[in-house]
């Protein structure tokens, strides 16, 4: 049996790579917030390589999940029509709202954080432009609070989504919404460093050391998560213990966990978290190779988590 194609698979790759785009895009826009709010404070926050980066992926990454989306629809075309009738007993349905609502509330706090370049470009051009970002500054304490609403809402909808098929023991468990929330914040703060030194930024600068701060305990916290998810899964019995040794045995999927997931996306991010904290300066290299294995991890998380959880069915 190949471990991508076999018996009862429904959904495939352009799925995971759809949850994988979605949480990045959810992550980055929180620990924006978290960077630009508690870090920069009433600094010039649109100078931060970190928070520029994490500007620049979440819209980027939401866009290119929506696409993959919509490519995989069996009929590309008619796509509006999932953004225009709705129905609130579909898990899709629900996930394409706090969708479409996300990315608005998403660009007017982009707009709000670059309004000094934007007032500074449209000053003489489009001086109406300075009259809007004006209006929209004075609600900027309510779009910030909605924002990091929906961010979260995103994040555990990924894993909402997939436990709405059918039968299928291991997709229906109720840790697996946390799970993908969790996953969803550190592949988004994995995202905004890679990003951020990558633009220049400072890799042993105050946001760093921010992200860092949460970013260690995170990692615990997810590989709790795990556990739980997984000892559910054996306690219940049956085929949900049928499930989870099929999935954490010793074929392609198992040796994906194992390696790509457990040791590469959280074992070595957090030990060189606690390395790096450990020692006096982070650097360019350390920074960039943590973040990149996170994203690994995360990215074949989604991809382990559809995959094995549609091997076995009730």
């Amino acid at each position: 049996m190949s471990p991508f194609h076999f018996e009862h698979l429904i959904w495939h790759w352009p799925i995971a790579f759809y949850l994988f785009f979605a949480g990045v895009s959810g992550g980055a826009m929180f620990f924006a917030v978290l960077l630009k709010n508690f870090t920069l404070r009433g600094e010039a926050a649109y100078k931060s390589g970190f928070v520029q980066a994490a500007c620049l992926v979440a819209p980027v990454t939401v866009m290119a999940g929506l696409g993959i989306l919509v490519t995989d629809l069996t009929k590309p075309l008619h796509f509006w029509k999932i953004m225009v009738f709705y129905n609130l007993t579909s898990v899709m349905s629900v996930g394409v709202i706090i969708l479409c609502i996300y990315m608005v509330f998403m660009f007017l706090w982009i707009a709000l954080v670059f309004r000094p370049v934007i007032d500074d470009w449209c000053r003489s051009r489009f001086p109406w432009v300075l009259k809007l970002s004006a209006f929209l500054s004075r609600s900027e304490a309510t779009i910030t609070g909605l924002l990091v609403i929906l961010a979260l809402a995103l994040g555990a909808y990924t894993g909402f989504l997939l436990s709405a098929l059918p039968g299928y023991p291991m997709l229906k468990n109720p840790v697996l919404p946390i799970l993908f929330l969790l996953s969803a914040l550190s592949s988004g703060a994995a995202a905004s460093l890679l990003g951020g030194v990558l633009l220049k930024g400072n890799p042993d600068g105050r946001e760093v050391h921010m992200i860092h701060k949460i970013e260690i305990p995170l990692i615990m916290v997810e590989m709790v998560a795990i556990f739980t998810f997984f000892l559910g899964l054996v306690l219940t019995g049956g085929q949900a213990k049928v499930a989870a040794a099929n999935a954490l045995g010793f074929g392609f999927w198992g040796v994906v966990f194992w390696v790509g997931i457990l040791l590469v996306g959280l074992s070595v991010p957090l030990a060189m978290n606690l390395f790096m904290t450990a020692t006096a300066k982070r650097r360019f290299a350390y920074v960039a190779g943590t973040a990149t294995c996170s994203l690994i991890g995360v990215i074949l998380l989604r991809h382990f988590i559809l995959y094995a959880g549609q091997m076995t069915i009730a």
